[in-house]
Order: structure tokens, then sequence, then C-alpha cells
């Protein structure tokens, strides 16, 4: 199996949504002890969706759940001077608005407890990798466990739209760790080239050392300002402007 064509297939999103057939899901079990590149893909698509949903979820306040329970007791409370048919009415939609308040109080509530669970069984999968069945070394199991490192998927350009890599970004010490899952091996000619955007303008970041396979392959002193990243296939040792035509990779924050 080309594990690769695998990852790129879609099955991963599926899986993650819960939309797998039983079958599929025992399949992919299986084939995430043999292949850890596939592990990686799964933990990279949660995290972006995670963050998707965050930035879409809204903070409940200290007194979400009071102001709802205080709507419910008003309209559960009989009014006077109605005729049967309006009270029978005020009724229906008293059941009505309770099932929506109270479905309104468990998103509330439950969301960031939901989110805490999901990422605490996330990484239990990681630490319960068996030893032997990959090549990660420790180190690079714990990227994926600290919450000061900010992940950036970056897809492939153009005529590379299979290229596919994932940047683990410590914001704090201005390190990256990259993650090669698709992307052709550079020539003794030529170097990719890590470029971050800053404030519209590309900043270069360094060469990446794209020998390095299956493990995080680390780059310095990423701009804090950075709000984007590409990668380009330059002349060895780099430029000092990307060249357009020659991108692979593009992610953003």
């Amino acid at each position: 199996m080309n594990i690769k064509e695998y990852i790129s297939s879609g099955i991963i999103e599926l899986y993650v949504m819960g939309l797998c057939s039983p079958q599929e899901e025992q399949e992919i079990e299986l084939l995430k002890t043999k292949h850890p590149e596939l592990q990686i893909a799964i933990t990279e698509f949660e995290l972006q969706m995670e963050k998707n949903m965050m930035q879409q979820a809204i903070n409940p306040t200290a007194n979400t759940d009071e102001r709802i329970l205080k709507e419910l007791d008003s309209l559960s409370k009989p009014t006077k001077n109605l005729t049967p048919a309006t009270a029978i009415v005020k009724k229906i939609n008293w059941w009505r608005y309770a099932a929506a308040a109270c479905f309104l109080l468990l998103l509330a509530s439950g969301w960031f407890t939901y989110q805490q669970y999901k990422k605490t069984e996330r990484l239990k999968d990681l630490v319960a990798v068996p030893a032997g069945t990959s090549p990660l070394p420790l180190a690079d199991y714990e990227i994926f466990t600290n919450p000061a490192i900010t992940p950036v998927a970056m897809y492939g350009v153009g005529s590379h739209a299979i290229c596919r890599c994932t940047m683990f970004w410590d914001k704090k010490s201005g390190k990256a760790y990259i993650m090669i899952h698709h992307l052709p091996k550079s020539s003794g000619s030529k170097d990719f080239q890590l470029w971050a955007n800053v404030d519209g303008k590309p900043v270069s970041v360094g060469i990446i050392n794209d020998e390095i396979r299956g493990r995080f392959i680390e780059v310095t002193n990423v701009p804090s300002g950075s709000v984007a990243f590409s990668v380009t296939l330059e002349n060895a040792g780099g430029t000092t402007s990307p060249t357009v035509s020659e991108t692979y990779l593009q992610g953003r924050i």
C-alpha cells in the first residue's frame, strides 16, 4: 500500500469525524501501528479542526447558566387572562424554548470540557504507540503535547498539490519543527527555503534540511509577527527573496 496516497484520499477526514465504516476504522487502527506518518496526519487534522471550532465557539460567561435558568423559569410561570387556545400555544412554546435553552446550556457549559477530553484522548494515543513501531524519538512526540506550540498545516501549491508538511511553531522560543509528509528531495544544486509572511512581506527563515525524513526538522529564528509560511525551491544556499514560481508549500496560522 502507498501510505501517502492513502492519507491524501480523504479517509483521514472521515475517520476523525466518525464517518468511516467499522471496517475502515479497523483498517486505520491497524495501519497506525505500522505507519507513524498516518498517526501524524490524523493528529494534524484533529488539531486544525479543533482550532477552527475554537475560533467559532462562544466562551460561556460565569452567569450563563443562571441567565438560561431564569429564562426557563419565566417561561414556565402561568400568565393570567389567557384564552384556552392561547394557553395551549404558550405551553407548546414553553417546551420548545425549554429544549432550545437546555441545548444552549449544554453547549455553552460543556464545550471546553469536551475539547479537553478530546485533547487528552489524542495525547493518550500518541503516548501509547508501542516502542519499536515508530522512528520518532520521544522528544518529537513531546512536541505534540506542548500547549504553547502552534500547529501550521502546509499544503501543496499548483502542480505540487500532492506535497504536504506540518509545522509546529513555538512562538516563545522562535523555533519551529517541520514534519515532511510528502515533498520531493532537493538536488545538490537546489535547497528548499522556508519563508514567513510578516506585514505582507516575505522574510527568510532558512534552509530546510529535507534529507531528514520520518522525524521533525528544526528551524530557528521564526519572526514573531508571522501570519503565514511558504516553502520555495531555490539555488543551493538560498536567496534573499523567494522565487514565487517555485513555491511548493503554503500554510496560514
